[in-house]
């Protein structure tokens, strides 16, 4: 990984954006990570007709939704790369303010996902923007909601009790 500073960010040229998640194989949706920082983190993906969610010939975009929940997750799983731990799991609570520009996304082409941390509280609860770019062109964006717990075994297990 580079760390070249760029504006805050780091510049994370070739770094795999599954070494930063808990997702594997084709349930990883991004490919790279190009940049991180302390509130915001840029990934790539790139969708092709073998894609886990390409159903004839197209992937909707509302799986934009979820390339924008993935790098947030790559932005928790840097930051605790800083601190020397290994990626976690985080839930998707909830999104607002999603809006599509396109009925589908495109195949073959890398787009760009970038979030911005807005808040993030102790308890694992955060909030951040999440915009989706085709060359340069806004083609998603939404408000997500998710939440980290420091012991996800235990947030399932006192699920499993209620």
């Amino acid at each position: 990984m580079s760390t070249d500073r760029v504006g805050g960010q780091v510049s994370c040229g070739e770094l795999r954006a599954a070494e930063l998640l808990p997702q594997t194989g084709s349930m990883c949706l991004l490919d790279r990570v190009l940049e991180a920082g302390a509130e915001r983190l840029i990934a790539t993906a790139v969708f092709s007709a073998e894609s886990l969610f390409c159903r004839q010939g197209t992937v909707g975009s509302w799986v934009s939704l979820e390339c924008m929940a993935q790098a947030v997750g790559a932005w928790a799983g840097y930051q605790g790369r800083l601190r020397g731990e290994p990626p976690r799991i985080g839930y998707l609570l909830g999104a607002s303010r999603f809006q599509c520009r396109r009925p589908h996304l495109p195949l073959e082409r890398e787009l760009r996902i970038d979030v911005r941390m807005e808040i993030q509280m102790d308890e694992g609860l955060g909030q951040f923007s999440g915009r989706t770019f085709d060359a340069g062109e806004l083609i998603a964006s939404a408000m997500i909601t998710v939440y980290s717990p420091a012991d996800p075994a235990a947030v399932i297990q006192a699920a499993r009790d209620v």
